[in-house]
């Protein structure tokens, strides 16, 4: 266990009650020690922590700095209206993208949250598979 994390603050990261991680860990035998979990391991079987709210913030902040490049003489010829309505419609781009980030997001979460559930089965093939799944999902969301 090198990346150790608290359980409390794991299950903060993913919004679920300290219990309800808890009982993940137990369902996919992954050990705790005074209190602490393997980074690693918790995101294996909960893909949505690996969703850090700055990686959607960067990409945001590229947008903003990278929405239009305009030459500099264009700047000089357009009138204020034109500009003011060309900040206008990038806020509202902008928006609608951090609006469907947030959504994306929130789908993620959920369907973690569900695979974690799944993991706590009692079933083992039930198990398996919802591990299987948020390591794929994990994997998939780094790239």
């Amino acid at each position: 266990m090198e990346n150790l994390i608290s359980v409390a603050k794991a299950s903060k990261l993913l919004g679920i009650k300290r219990s309800e991680l808890n009982e993940q860990l137990r369902a996919a035998e992954i050990p705790t020690f005074e209190g602490n979990v393997d980074f690693e391991a918790v995101k294996a079987i909960a893909p949505a922590i690996s969703l850090c709210e700055s990686e959607i913030l960067d990409r945001v902040r590229y947008i903003r700095e990278n929405g239009q490049k305009t030459d500099r003489h264009d700047v000089e010829n357009r009138t204020v209206q034109e500009l003011a309505a060309e900040v206008r419609k990038l806020r509202t781009d902008l928006m609608v993208e951090q609006r469907t980030a947030d959504h994306y997001e929130q789908i993620l979460v959920d369907l973690a949250r569900k695979l974690g559930e799944l993991q706590s089965s009692d079933n083992e093939e039930t198990k398996a598979t919802a591990l299987g799944l948020c390591e794929w999902l994990r994997e998939n969301i780094r790239s």
